[in-house]
């Protein structure tokens, strides 16, 4: 009935709520808002930025603290319908969240530009779009009209059907590919990338969300840019999903045209829009990967869901794999789903690919710069070596395995 506060990915929480000290007249604290959602869930949202799930019963609860009853008040009522027990947890859980008012809140919340995520995501922030909250929101809903649906329709299938008649012409700028146009291919994907990121926040803003912060970062070794769009918590699935997509809807958009001008020749550079097009094509395809935290992923939890369901499948690999090959006792699944581990089996072992593609991608310019370069190649190289068998220790001797029971 009163589920335990669950936070999205973004979200923190502190582990031990009874080391929180609760205030003696509850309050819920300022700038805290709650949405309800479909299902008998809510979303909090968090001055910081921090996301928190609720049960509807929980929720109606934290908005009924308004400071004017002092705790031992709160608690007697709420007891009539949880408990004592649950009571106090309940209220021990929302001061440890930070949902309640403090004297430590008159402190305005300091967004750090510089954010590390785990397991191997560093991210810098380098604008803050929520001012352009209302610019997005109108644009959305220019781009949201039926004539503008159709005419991307119309052109996605048009660079599609190029692209398969064209092929050839695709095969010859793979083959006959120069540095410059890879230079310039590159210097347009960057450009294409800020507008992936853009096309998130407008969608997000089209329904109301705020978009906190866009810049740049490194995922698994790799540079790319970032939107945060953790306040489409707030929102129904169907509309969680469209940000999700908002940023390949851009790139396909863009690919398609690219195709279209690719076999139009036009400018003379067929190479160049060919292989902008094929640019597009694999960011799209890389995107839609639901193993690492980009938008295939976010497209997954919104059809699932449920959060941190990338940790939760993964944590059932693990187990999995105990089980089958150090003969661990089974454990309890933490996903219910049946395709939970072979997500998890594919969502830990991607990264590794990845990082070892990387490794080998950037050996030659590395081994280019000489002793230096190579010496960076190999610490670079022996690091993912450490993690990769960190991972696998994981598997053999999980923290919380019980002691294998001696055959008698």
């Amino acid at each position: 009935m009163f589920p335990q506060t669950t936070p999205p990915p973004g979200a923190s929480r502190t582990d031990n709520p009874s080391d929180v000290l609760e205030p003696e007249f509850p309050a819920l604290r300022s700038g805290v808002e709650v949405t309800q959602r479909e299902g008998g869930k809510a979303v909090v949202s968090l001055p910081g930025g921090q996301y928190l799930r609720l049960g509807r019963d929980a929720a109606v609860l934290l908005l009924a603290l308004d400071g004017t009853r002092p705790r031992t008040a709160v608690l007697a009522s709420w007891a009539g319908v949880t408990g004592d027990v649950r009571a106090r947890e309940t209220l021990s859980r929302f001061a440890a969240a930070g949902l309640l008012e403090t004297h430590q809140d008159a402190r305005r919340p300091v967004m750090r530009r510089l954010v590390y995520r785990r397991p191997a995501m560093l991210q810098l922030t380098l604008y803050q779009p929520d001012r352009l909250t209302g610019i997005l929101h109108t644009i959305g809903t220019h781009l949201a009209r039926r004539p503008v649906a159709v005419f991307y329709a119309v052109l996605v299938c048009s660079g599609l059907i190029t692209t398969v008649l064209c092929a050839e012409q695709l095969h010859s700028a793979l083959a006959h590919r120069n540095a410059v146009t890879w230079l310039l291919v590159y210097a347009t994907m960057i450009a294409v990338n800020v507008g992936h990121e853009f096309g998130h926040a407008t969608a997000l803003a089209y329904f109301g969300g705020r978009p906190r912060r866009m810049g740049v970062m490194l995922l698994y070794l790799s540079p790319a840019f970032f939107c945060d769009v953790t306040s489409s918590w707030c929102l129904p699935r169907r509309q969680r999903a469209t940000v999700a997509l908002a940023g390949i809807i851009v790139n396909t958009g863009v690919g398609a045209c690219a195709a279209l001008a690719g076999a139009a020749d036009l400018g003379g550079q067929r190479s160049y829009w060919w292989l902008l097009a094929l640019a597009n094509t694999t960011t799209v395809v890389f995107n839609l990967l639901p193993f690492i935290r980009l938008d295939g992923y976010l497209l997954l939890l919104a059809t699932v869901d449920r959060p941190h369901l990338r940790d939760h499948a993964m944590d059932d690999a693990r187990a999995w794999l105990g089980h089958h090959l150090y003969r661990h006792p089974p454990q309890p699944r933490r996903l219910p789903q049946l395709w939970s581990v072979p997500y998890g089996l594919a969502a830990l072992t991607f990264p590794a690919i990845l990082i070892a593609y990387l490794l080998l991608a950037i050996r030659p310019v590395l081994a280019g710069i000489g002793p230096i370069g190579t010496g960076l190649w190999i610490t670079a190289a022996l690091c993912a070596a450490a993690r990769l068998l960190l991972g696998c220790c994981t598997v053999a001797f999980p923290r919380d395995a019980p002691p294998r029971q001696e055959r008698g």
